[in-house]
């Protein structure tokens, strides 16, 4: 039976909703998105400790330096949901930093694309 869980050229096989426990991501203040810029910060000693799985471990020690989620979703070999989430949960108890691009782009810079592609 335990063949069924272990593939030799794939290795273990663990379904991502158990890595997340089932949760999907959250509400945050900030939107996690493919291109959020996430930052390991040094803990705040009055944030509770998180019960940090592998995976948690994982993107701590990936994000020293700015680290989009996009890259750390192919680092970990993980879904996009499955970091988001756990972004999420390192987020919420002040692990990370994160930074999401401005969504919105100005007409001027809209403006110079346009100029452009018609040069071509």
């Amino acid at each position: 039976m335990d063949e069924a869980w272990y593939d030799d050229e794939a290795g273990p096989m663990v379904r991502p909703y158990t890595i997340t426990r089932g949760r999907t991501p959250g509400k945050h203040k900030q939107r996690l998105d493919t291109a959020t810029q996430v930052v390991t910060v040094a803990p705040r000693p009055e944030t509770p400790r998180l019960e940090l799985t592998p995976e948690h471990r994982a993107i701590l020690e990936a994000c020293h330096r700015p680290v989009s989620l996009a890259e750390l979703a192919v680092a970990l070999e993980q879904p996009m949901g499955v970091v988001r989430v756990l972004c999420g949960d390192l987020l919420d108890h002040g692990a990370v930093f994160v930074r999401t691009p401005r969504s919105e782009v100005s007409r001027d810079i809209l403006e110079q694309v346009y100029r452009g592609l018609c040069r071509l």
